[in-house]
């Protein structure tokens, strides 16, 4: 089965595989804005990776606010995350299962 088939099958599960990925992306450019503030040579530099690091940040909110508002991600309540999890990872291995 193609990859765009498995995809098709999987349905609803597209926007939170997309919105998940979007989400690690964000977390990574935090973290990569804010390493590079640190190593920041000049003052100029400096605001420049601090307003990118904001920017990078409100990115990251408004993803993991959509996440939860449409119940693709369960920051506040882990309970609920790992029961998320390993319905996804179910998921997964039946949509390798039937390949």
């Amino acid at each position: 089965m193609e990859i765009e088939e498995q995809l098709e099958k999987a349905g609803e599960n597209r926007d939170e595989l997309i919105a998940t990925e979007m989400l690690v992306t964000a977390k990574a450019a935090v973290r990569t804005y804010a390493v590079a503030l640190t190593e920041a040579a000049t003052p100029e530099v400096r605001n420049v990776l601090k307003r990118q690091l904001t920017q990078a940040i409100n990115q990251h909110a408004r993803i993991a606010d959509y996440m939860m508002e449409n119940g693709m991600y369960h920051a506040h309540d882990v309970k609920d995350q790992l029961k998320h999890d390993k319905k996804k990872v179910k998921t997964v291995k039946k949509l390798v299962k039937d390949k």
